[in-house]
């Protein structure tokens, strides 16, 4: 795990093509989940050598040439990220002038403290916090959820299990869970008009704010 005492979700100035959508659903997450404290958008698969060994790990970018991994976070009472786990595809036959749809496979992948979103439950109840999730996306009716896990080699295949201490990390006070979507953009030609929605704000920066949080 990582301590970061300052943990932020960064986000993109102006999205676009499935970018745009990844971070729609960021946003989208970040209020309509009151226990989600920080909803990261798109991770990419950083990796270092450590004792003639290479890790692997979800990283964000966080600007100025900088990046940030996204392990779970002793600081956080509960936090999710997006990883693309497919090519984008086109699903028309022929082209369309002006338009140019893709679809793509997209993990969303969550990790929290359940002592800390309600410490007045003596029971494990990551199910209740997955429908949360699913209702969310569901009501939203833009993105499909195709599978969900919850083994922690499943929720954090394609990174390395020991930076997670995976034997741990999904064991009590902790949980998490891995969904996979199938995420589209309708028109990557055409530049989105970026609304943060409401409660939302992009502090200077490009970082995510919600009121209350």
């Amino acid at each position: 795990m990582v301590s970061y005492a300052d943990p932020f979700a960064p986000t993109i100035d102006r999205p676009v093509g499935l970018d745009a959508e990844i971070q729609r659903l960021q946003l989208l997450l970040l209020a309509g989940l009151p226990w989600l404290q920080l909803s990261y958008g798109k991770a990419y698969r950083g990796s270092r050598k450590v004792g003639g060994k290479v890790q692997y790990y979800p990283e964000v970018y966080a600007g100025e040439g900088e990046y940030r991994d996204v392990l779970p976070n002793d600081n956080v009472q509960a936090q999710s990220f997006f990883y693309p786990t497919g090519p984008a595809v086109n699903p028309e036959r022929e082209p369309v002038p002006g338009t140019l749809g893709f679809t793509q496979s997209v993990d969303v992948i969550f990790w929290m403290n359940l002592q800390r979103i309600d410490p007045t439950k003596q029971y494990r109840f990551e199910s209740e916090l997955l429908v949360d999730v699913a209702r969310v996306l569901n009501d939203d009716g833009q993105a499909r959820i195709l599978r969900v896990f919850t083994a922690a080699e499943d929720v954090f295949k394609g990174f390395s299990l020991e930076l997670v201490k995976s034997e741990s990390a999904l064991r009590q006070p902790y949980a998490g869970f891995r969904l996979s979507l199938e995420v589209q953009a309708l028109n990557v030609l055409c530049e989105p008009e970026f609304v943060p929605g409401d409660g939302l704000q992009l502090t200077q920066g490009g970082y995510l704010k919600l009121s209350g949080k």
